[in-house]
């Protein structure tokens, strides 16, 4: 059933994703610091402040601004910023998390945005990530605003700077935070730079 609710009021007291976990399973002893872009309510953000990681978080909504400024405004090891993906300085950081979030970038400055991942991260930190596949809804519904890639091409595109530890494709209908169905393409990648 369809709710009118925003996105972050719908996920602000979800869990985090489990597939952060495995991806600090296969950090090496780095500083504790992360990068959570996208940090819509701040799950992934809680998480990682619970396991000592200084957070630094970006969201460029103002609904997203609230709830994490409100949910850890006693944590001085959260650090917000409302910049987007094209605005935001990456500063180093051992872990570095796009979920669902990278595909909002926009589609002309995606080759900027993942030079400025690859240079915040040092050898051996991880990037976790999302993309979508070239069958994915959004495609076809907003070809402007989204791209849509196949294995070969993401493979191309990271292969140079990382060695790939997890890459799950997920195909079919699922549903969204606000109850609609959408058919999703999503590739989700674990990835470690060389």
């Amino acid at each position: 059933m369809k709710t009118n609710k925003s996105f972050i009021e719908l996920t602000q007291d979800i869990p985090h994703k489990p597939i952060l976990e495995k991806a600090l399973s296969c950090l090496d002893s780095l500083p504790l610091v992360a990068i959570d872009c996208g940090c819509g309510a701040g799950n992934e953000s809680a998480f990682l402040l619970n396991r000592g990681f200084l957070v630094h978080a970006f969201d460029p909504s103002i609904e997203a601004a609230t709830v994490c400024s409100a949910k850890f405004r006693q944590d001085e090891k959260f650090i917000l910023s409302t910049a987007t993906f094209e605005k935001f300085n990456f500063p180093k950081a051992s872990l570095i998390i796009a979920l669902l979030s990278l595909i909002f970038c926009d589609p002309e400055s995606l080759e900027e945005v993942l030079d400025k991942i690859i240079h915040a991260l040092p050898k051996g930190g991880v990037f976790l990530v999302d993309l979508l596949g070239k069958e994915d809804a959004w495609l076809g519904s907003h070809p402007e605003k989204f791209i849509g890639f196949d294995k070969q091409q993401i493979q191309s595109m990271f292969s140079k700077n990382f060695d790939f530890l997890f890459f799950n494709e997920i195909k079919g209908e699922r549903r969204l935070a606000n109850g609609t169905s959408k058919f999703w393409h999503v590739y989700t990648l674990i990835l470690k730079k060389i």
